[in-house]
């Protein structure tokens, strides 16, 4: 049958774009929190009056807050950064600690998000045979899929593992999928941009609405900011699909809540096909626009029984956003594949800490690597643990190769990843910075397996975001993902350590600045 072009009428009525309502949210937030601060930096100026009460004061209250602080399960460069907030800056650091810095803050939205997602994990098919015939012999993969078993998030068999290169060719496949969908499609995105990708994508899932299809979409409401218009959202409702934001901010402002961003990205369509990867629905990810030249992005489709892991993760996240959907109504079909392989989905976030499969998983790939090590990532600021282990890794005689933009897309961010090449490059670690542009994927390989997702090298994924990733120790997959990589290293400039010693000095200043502030990028 022919598909029918949509309405003049509709397209109008959704591409007259309004971003007045989030304009007017975001200055209103930024309004009371200037405001804020103001009224922390009066009321430091006029406590110097009382200057020998509050000196004696404040000695107290730092032992209170440093005491735990230093005994907490955080990272070091957290309490290093806090510490030293607290030195420079005795009245307005102590207080800024006190409402930003401690863990009980937001400590009840995060354990109403955790009871969400772990409820929904109590779903995860744990079929521990799967675990225990998965390569016996093989004692690598073993201990990696046997840590995430032991995080909730069983290794799945009888599934196929597709893997993009680019965002195009990953846009391209979705649409096609999209169009046999029957009975629902879940989307969530940190980022859904107004634009010809999204257009597209929405002008398919109304006609799929309308035919009895059940649509869900999520988006970070941060990450959407000025890119999903007002408009948008609520022609989206208008035509019966649900749409829901993550994390609100103007509900959280005073706690600095808005950190604490859903950087997943998942659809899954009938529970046949999940997709996940780097990339957004917006125009840049397929190279539409390129305000920072080629924008080279990657993405994974999972078809068969790993599928329902990643669906799960999705409903966790929707039920934690305000939305109901139940887990009995939605099964996955059991498929009958031809090249089958292992995987497995997992999640992480700041909900759930101390415990941090985002870290773990780069430092289980890391460490069982007795070959090469294969990352890309958009930023690259590493905590001491990370860099050790690169460092040790490479000292070891492993192959360590990562590859950075050459085209950086923040500038702040760009300087602070160039400041943590000196280390790696002393111990003998390959650095390539992607010379046609911009890479935005997230991938770390080793020798024998891959974990493709949305979790970036850096203090925000590691512990700030909701992140999602797939592990995969098998199958095609696995060699198209290291055919793509020896390619882009292909279109790379390697970067010396005697070139990055020949850094101008004013560089070097900023870059130690900025490294001070390193947590928080």
């Amino acid at each position: 049958m022919e598909r029918k072009e949509p309405s003049r009428v509709k397209k109008v009525g959704r591409k007259a774009h309004s971003y007045l309502k989030s304009f007017l949210r975001y200055s209103i937030i930024a309004l009371l929190l200037l405001i804020e601060i103001a009224m922390i930096v009066v009321g430091a100026y006029y406590l110097n009056q009382y200057a020998l009460f509050v000196y004696v004061f404040i000695n107290v209250l730092s032992m209170i807050i440093m005491f735990p602080l230093i005994s907490q399960e955080r990272d070091a460069a957290y309490k290093i950064y806090w510490i030293g907030v607290l030195l420079l800056f005795p009245i307005v650091g102590h207080i800024m600690y006190i409402l930003w810095g401690r863990i009980v803050v937001n400590r009840r939205a995060h354990l109403r998000i955790q009871a969400s997602i772990d409820k929904a994990n109590q779903y995860q098919r744990k079929n521990r045979e799967v675990l225990d015939d998965f390569m016996p012999d093989e004692g690598q993969k073993k201990k990696i899929a046997e840590y995430l078993y032991n995080q909730g998030y069983p290794l799945y068999s009888n599934t196929e593992v597709k893997y993009f290169e680019v965002g195009e060719k990953a846009f391209e496949d979705m649409v096609e999928k999209m169009r046999e969908a029957k009975d629902y499609i879940f989307i969530s995105f940190f980022i859904i941009a107004d634009g010809e990708i999204w257009d597209k994508m929405c002008d398919l899932l109304e006609e799929k609405s309308q035919a009895g299809v059940k649509i869900y979409i999520m988006y970070d409401d941060a990450g959407s900011v000025f890119q999903l218009s007002d408009s948008t959202v609520k022609y989206i409702k208008s035509k019966g699909m649900e749409i829901l934001s993550f994390n609100p901010v103007e509900r959280n402002y005073m706690s600095l809540f808005l950190n604490f961003r859903n950087h997943q990205k998942i659809m899954v369509i009938d529970g046949r096909y999940a997709y996940t990867g780097g990339i957004n629905i917006s125009d840049r990810y397929a190279n539409l626009v390129a305000p920072f030249g080629h924008w080279k992005d990657t993405g994974i489709r999972l078809e068969g029984d790993a599928v329902y892991g990643m669906q799960l993760i999705f409903i966790g996240m929707w039920n934690a956003s305000g939305g109901k959907i139940r887990i009995e109504d939605y099964p996955v079909p059991t498929l009958d594949l031809k090249e089958t392989g292992h995987c497995q989905p997992f999640a992480d976030g700041p909900s759930n800490n101390p415990s941090n499969q985002a870290k773990d998983m780069f430092l289980q790939m890391i460490t069982t690597a007795r070959k090469n090590i294969n990352i890309m990532t958009p930023y690259l600021i590493l905590d001491d643990t990370i860099r050790e282990m690169l460092c040790l890794a490479a000292k070891s005689g492993v192959e360590v190769r990562i590859i950075t933009p050459g085209v950086p897309d923040k500038k702040t961010v760009s300087l602070l990843t160039n400041r943590h090449y000196g280390p790696l490059l002393a111990a003998g670690v390959k650095i390539y910075e992607y010379t046609p542009g911009f890479v935005h994927a997230k991938l770390c390989a080793n020798e024998f397996s891959a974990v493709i997702g949305t979790i970036n090298m850096d203090y925000r994924s590691f512990y700030l975001h909701f992140e999602n990733g797939v592990w995969i120790p098998d199958g095609k997959a696995l060699a198209d993902i290291e055919e793509d990589f020896n390619d882009t290293v292909l279109k790379s400039s390697e970067v010396t350590y005697e070139q990055w010693k020949k850094r101008p000095l004013s560089t070097k200043v900023i870059q130690e600045i900025l490294c001070f502030f390193k947590c928080q990028f």
